[in-house]
This record gives C-alpha cells, sequence and structure tokens, in this order.
C-alpha cells in the first residue's frame, strides 16, 4: 500500500499499489484466445480436457465413467433443438457436477454469458465457495481464463475471458432484464414457485429463464436439476403404463411438471443373462422385508424382470459404463406404438422423438454411483416401518424425494376404496358405550371448546397404540355455581366459555369419571383430560385460570391445555413446553402447553383409521356412536399444505379429539413403552394408579369412586345412548 502525505493534513490516503507493467504484446496475447471460433467438442470432451473434480478428498482429471449417465444430459445442453434440459434424481448422484460441466464448456469452449440460480442467495454464497471456488483454483485451464482484477471473482460475478458468470437465487429481478445463453437452475424444487408480488406474480423461475435466452436463439438454452420435493396429486388420473411408461403421476408444481413436459427419458440396463433392456429401479430390488433393516440391505439383489437374473450390487458400475456404451443408456418416449399398443422407445437423436422443447431426464436412486443399495434399502426400511408403526410419513416420503429421486404418493391415497362411514360402520367393534374393552391400560379424555358447549371424547388407548373411543358427548350446562346459570324459570342457560370463567368448572369431574373395564370388576379414570386451548373470544384466559385453580388443588398434572401448530415440517410431533407469552401479553409462567403437530398427526390418525389387519397402532370405531360423529373422524382430506375439511363439511371434532388423545399418549411416553414390563399409568388391573375397583362389572352408571361427601348434581348431559 502506498501512504499520500500531505504537509499541512499529514497523510490523508492509503491507495494500493499500481499493477505490474504490462506490454502491448502481453495484452495482445491475452486476448487472441478470444479470437478463436467455438470449439466443435462436446460438454463431456471439454470437461475431460479441462477440468478437475473432487474424488474421496483428491482432486483429479474429470472421469465420465464414474457418472455415465450424465452425459447424454451435459452434452445434450448444446443441442439446437432443444430450449431447456431437465434433470430429476435423487441426492449425491452428481447433478451438481453437471452444472459446472456446462459451465466449464461454456468458458472453454463457446464464450457467453451464464447464469446460475441457487435456491437463496445463503445457498449461493455457500456454492460458491465450497464447490465453485475450489473447482476453478484446481482446474488450471479455467483459473487461467479467470480475470485478475479485484471484482472479477466474487460471490456473485465471475469474468472470464469472454465469458460473465452471474450466481443469484431466485427473485424476480435476479430473473428479469438480462440476456443469457445458458441459465442453470439447481434444486429447482426448493426454489418458491412463483416469483414477483403475490397478488401479480411474474411465473415460475423456469418459465422466467426461459424468457432470458431468447436472444440466444436456438443457442440458448436453460438447465434445471433437482430431486422432488412436492407430493403426487392423488385426485389426478394415472398415466397409462402402455402409452406413456415413462410419465410420472401428476404433480402440481416443481421439476416433476417440467420433467412430464420433455422426453421423459428413463435410465436402462441390457440383463447379462438374456440381452434383453430393463429399467432398474427400486421395486425390483428384491430383498427379505421380515429382516432388520440393515441386514435387509446387505442382501438386496437386483432381479431381472425378463429372465429372472439376479444381479449383485458390485455390477452395478459395469452395466452403468456399458449401458453409456450403446448396451442400454437413456430412452426416450417416442411418437408411435408397437403391434402390441405400447409406446415405443427411443434415443434422443431418433426421429421419432416426440417432438418437444425439453429434452427431460429421470434417474432412479439406485443407479446414483455415490448410493450403495444396502443403505437405500435399509433407510427406506426404517422409514416404512416408522409410518406403519405412528403413520407419519415424514421419513417415508424423504426416503423417496431424496434416495430415490421419485415424487411421492402417500400410501393409501391412491386406493379405489376410500374410506367412508359405511365402511366404518362395517368395521364397526361390538361394544357398549362407557366400556373399556379388556384389553384397556389407560384412558385419555379430550375436550374442543365450542361457543355454546364443550364436545368430549374418551379415548381407551391398549398395548402397541391399539385404541378406541369409548365415549363422545357433550356438555352444554353450565354448573350450578356459575353466574346466572339458571334463568327466572329454573331452566339452564347455555355453556359461554368464552364469558363466563366459571363454566369451566364443568369439566372438573372429567378426571373422575370411571370407565369400567369388559368383564372385569376395576375400572380406569383418565389418565389425563386435555383442554383446547383454543376457542372462543376470551377462552384462552379463562382455560389458563381453570388450570391454574385445578394446579393449586394439587390437580394440575391430570390435566392438560393443547394448541394445534399446522405444517408438515415442525420440529417435533409433540412438545410440552411454556408459551413465550401469556394470553394477557405478559411472560408466561408456571402454565405449559401441549403443542401438536396437528398435520402429521392426523396422518397417524387416518393411518390408524385404515389399519384393519393388525392391532398396532389401530383405531377402531365402536358399533354405538352416532353415523354423525363417525362423518367427523372423516371430515378431513390431506392438502399439500396440511389438512383441510372436504367440502360441505362442517363438523370435525371427534378427528381433532383423536388428534389430541394421541399427541397425550405420545407425551406420555406410548412409543418408548416396553410392553412386556410397562411402566404403572399403563398397567392391565388393579395395580395401575389410575385403576378403581367397582361393585358391578359392565355397569357404567355404577362405575364410580364413593365419594367423601355428598356428590353435586351432574352438569354433564350425556348424549342418547345408542
Amino acid at each position: 500500500m502506498v501512504e499520500m502525505l500531505d504537509r499541512g493534513i499529514g497523510s490523508f490516503a492509503r491507495i494500493p499499489p499500481l499493477p505490474p507493467f504490462t506490454t502491448p504484446e502481453e495484452l495482445v496475447a491475452d486476448a487472441l484466445p478470444l479470437l478463436d471460433p467455438p470449439s466443435r467438442i462436446t460438454v463431456t470432451e471439454a470437461a475431460v480436457r479441462h477440468m478437475r473434480v473432487n474424488l474421496g478428498g483428491r482432486w483429479s482429471s474429470y472421469d465420465p465413467d464414474i457418472t455415465p449417465y450424465m452425459i447424454e444430459p451435459q452434452d445434450v445442453t448444446q443441442s439446437r433443438r432443444f430450449k431447456g434440459v431437465i434433470l430429476v434424481g435423487p441426492s449425491q448422484c452428481g447433478k451438481t457436477q453437471l452444472l459446472i460441466s456446462v459451465s466449464a464448456h461454456a468458458i472453454m469452449c463457446a464464450p457467453g454469458p451464464v447464469q446460475l440460480i441457487h435456491m437463496t442467495k445463503t445457498d449461493a454464497d455457500a456454492w460458491v465457495e465450497e464447490k465453485l471456488d475450489p473447482a476453478i483454483a484446481n482446474s488450471p485451464a479455467l483459473s487461467d481464463r479467470l480475470g485478475k482484477g479485484r471484482d472479477d471473482s466474487t460471490f456473485s460475478r465471475k469474468r472470464f475471458q469472454g465469458v460473465r458468470m452471474t450466481i443469484g437465487y431466485p427473485v424476480a429481478n435476479q430473473l428479469s432484464s438480462r440476456s443469457q445463453r445458458l441459465v442453470l437452475l439447481t434444486d429447482y424444487d426448493h426454489m418458491p414457485q412463483r416469483l414477483g408480488p403475490k397478488d401479480a406474480p411474474e411465473g415460475s423461475p423456469f418459465s422466467m429463464a426461459i424468457m432470458r435466452i431468447r436472444t440466444f436463439m436456438s443457442r440458448g438454452c436453460v438447465v434445471a436439476e433437482s430431486t422432488p420435493a412436492f407430493p403426487v396429486d392423488g385426485s389426478k388420473p394415472k398415466p397409462s403404463p402402455l402409452l406413456e411408461p415413462h410419465r410420472f403421476p401428476e404433480v402440481k408444481e416443481g421439476i416433476i411438471p417440467l420433467y412430464n413436459e420433455g422426453t421423459r427419458g428413463r435410465w436402462y440396463w441390457e440383463c447379462p443373462g438374456c440381452a434383453d433392456l430393463f429399467e432398474p429401479t427400486f421395486d425390483r430390488l428384491d430383498y427379505d422385508r421380515e429382516l432388520d433393516p440393515g441386514d435387509a440391505g446387505e442382501k438386496a439383489v437386483m432381479v431381472c424382470p425378463h429372465c429372472g437374473l439376479v444381479i449383485e450390487h458390485r455390477e452395478k458400475v459395469e452395466l452403468n459404463r456399458r449401458a453409456a456404451a450403446g448396451h442400454g443408456g437413456w430412452l426416450h418416449e417416442g411418437r408411435s406404438v408397437d403391434e402390441n399398443g405400447r409406446r415405443r422407445l427411443v434415443r434422443i437423436n431418433d426421429p421419432e422423438l416426440r417432438n418437444v422443447s425439453y429434452a427431460s431426464y429421470a434417474l432412479n436412486g439406485v443407479v446414483a454411483a455415490f448410493a450403495s443399495w444396502a443403505e437405500l434399502v435399509e433407510r427406506h426400511e426404517i422409514a416404512r416401518r416408522s409410518f406403519e408403526m405412528s403413520g407419519d410419513d415424514k421419513g417415508l416420503s424423504q426416503s423417496f424425494y431424496t434416495d430415490l429421486g421419485q415424487p411421492y404418493l402417500r400410501p393409501g391415497e391412491d386406493d379405489d376404496d376410500v374410506l367412508t362411514v359405511e365402511i366404518l360402520r362395517n368395521r364397526a367393534v361390538q361394544i357398549d358405550k362407557r366400556i373399556a374393552p379388556d384389553w384397556a391400560r389407560f384412558v385419555v379424555t379430550c375436550v374442543d371448546v365450542q361457543g355454546n358447549r364443550f364436545e368430549v371424547t374418551v379415548m381407551a388407548f391398549g398395548a402397541e397404540g391399539e385404541r378406541i373411543i369409548i365415549d363422545r358427548f357433550a356438555i352444554h350446562q353450565p354448573p350450578d355455581a356459575a353466574p346466572r346459570a339458571r334463568g327466572d324459570d329454573g331452566k339452564y342457560r347455555a355453556v359461554d366459555p368464552g364469558r363466563y370463567a366459571e363454566d369451566a368448572e364443568a369439566l372438573t369431574e372429567l378426571a373422575d369419571q370411571v370407565y369400567p373395564v369388559d368383564g372385569q370388576n376395576w375400572g380406569l379414570k383418565p389418565v389425563a383430560v386435555v383442554i383446547d386451548f383454543n376457542g372462543p373470544k376470551g377462552w384462552s384466559d379463562n382455560a389458563e385460570k381453570f388450570w391454574r385453580k385445578r394446579a393449586r388443588a394439587g390437580k394440575g398434572g391430570r390435566f392438560y391445555l393443547s394448541i394445534g401448530r399446522g405444517g408438515f415440517q415442525q420440529r417435533d410431533r409433540v412438545w410440552h413446553e411454556a408459551p413465550e407469552r401469556a394470553s394477557n401479553g405478559k411472560r408466561a409462567r408456571g402454565i405449559k402447553l401441549l403443542n401438536m403437530a396437528v398435520d402429521r398427526l392426523k396422518d397417524s390418525v387416518a393411518a390408524a383409521l385404515e389399519r384393519e389387519a393388525t392391532r398396532i397402532n389401530a383405531q377402531h370405531t365402536p358399533c354405538w356412536m352416532d353415523v354423525e360423529h363417525m362423518a367427523e373422524l372423516i371430515a378431513e382430506q390431506r392438502g399439500d399444505k396440511g389438512w383441510v375439511k372436504k367440502p360441505g363439511m362442517q363438523r370435525n371434532e371427534t378427528f381433532d379429539h383423536s388428534v389430541q388423545a394421541l399427541a397425550m399418549a405420545e407425551h406420555l411416553g406410548m412409543n418408548r413403552v416396553n410392553w412386556e414390563a410397562p411402566p404403572a399409568w399403563c398397567l392391565s388391573g388393579l395395580l395401575n394408579p389410575n385403576a378403581v375397583e367397582i361393585a358391578r362389572p359392565n355397569d357404567a352408571d355404577s362405575a364410580r369412586e364413593v365419594p367423601a361427601v355428598p356428590a353435586k348434581p351432574r352438569a354433564i348431559s350425556f348424549l342418547r345412548r345408542r
């Protein structure tokens, strides 16, 4: 640095030193490569000549045999026939390397502006620092072309000789008012799918990227790669396996619709035994589902669908290389059908290829170079078994998206026999109302708060999560001690929970209600009463007062206030913690809420209602239940962002109660119980602290503890017993 001095004011400026002297001859020599015509070589050939890649921590020359399935997609980016190249695949299969290879070809062989769009600014900066900059620094040919000026290499821009590469993120101004020859979109499904103002969106990132390459006409190309991240729309018809063998089921947004609009290429192997071609998919892996996930994965093999030949995992590398050499490889849907009515499959350069604007590719996870079949099977089996146990499909959907690179359809959503009231009635268990089954271990009472009543459901749980509703009623009348509980005519007014805090006292005796166990001389009191914290205006304040009063009486552990949290991406399914602020705006002290990830729990309840062949985590419906309450169990349907009421359905309290009961059971630790040696609260018999000896078995009216003092008149009006 050079320091400028002035006698009057002293040191006043520090400027960098001048660059070294450069002769005109050196400037001309540096610019001469820009006058060369574009090199007539493919992206793969350019990558082999000029690019180095990181393999296991060691930088070496690019080897196309490591990911041979990337050769065609990256070479097609230079085709003048297609405006875009779409690649759907699992994580860690080499998709990101595709973008660097295409960029390297533009830098070394076909100069032109390049733009890369990442998910967010933070992710774009991380990609530059962790992937792009090391690739440039370790590839001498690329590094020599990079400008040496201060602003030639930043997080948002790279200036090479004749090439400007910009790195951005998906906002409207990044994809507006610019002309680009190449636009590269990475992790497309994790971008916002609508850019611009919410009230007037400008379009999707892909559609806006297509507008940016118009100036370059047939030389322009948009490349989009991603793992899928959006579920299948189960309401849409399935594609025909004969006429559209490579088409994915309908997905509303993301990269799958783009793939379906393109040539629909899939990767094929040639069987070493019969020489017939087949697509290697996860469904064609053969393993024993009864084994532990790790053992099942170690023994997984591929089976040829034509001759039944068993293919070991160690043969995958050679089969991929043979496929790239012409013994299989990428096959796309053609225009015509054969004599059997099947769509013909053709190569990308075949005249019979469908006349579309995009070359699209879908790679199954079993083909990926960096994933073993043992790992895929182990993770998939763990996720599948978790779903079957809990009904929570978060892990299973992730297995499809990131491990297999396929769109996900929740099991059961494509079944023809959608759950109906008639099906529930036909499956109903024969048991009397207010009687717990002989397998019951504990009981949970759930309360939903409405403007003029309390809706109550009682659920009995057995071992392994088996459960059944044993009582369902509404509390319409306030207790006698409530303000103006009775009018001048002696009649009760309706419950008004938001206005009168005293009305909540009608819930007090729910914790002491005893439910006889079928055929036994004992019954069960609820292990907990779960009350909805949300409700009519004013109820949250009154609910907090009610709970604090129970806590002062030493019964705070029997009553819980629950609150629902929407969305499928909640951190946990259930968590019990104090709110950041109480209902009056002050900091909450001494009170905790049972937080419920309601959409994930509703997945579990819906799955439990479908379980007929197993008792594990099954929710049964009793024969005495009203049709209206059965309808409430199926009043909602699963959407992309959460569960919503079906058109025309108004009531869903029983479904919400089932969520509350499951949340309470999971909070107590039901999923962690060793049922061969269970804790006291879920024992069978009088050793259970909530078990009460009764005088007459199966008599719900006599099933209550003898009170120490005369009991007050009951304030609960039960629904008519069926």
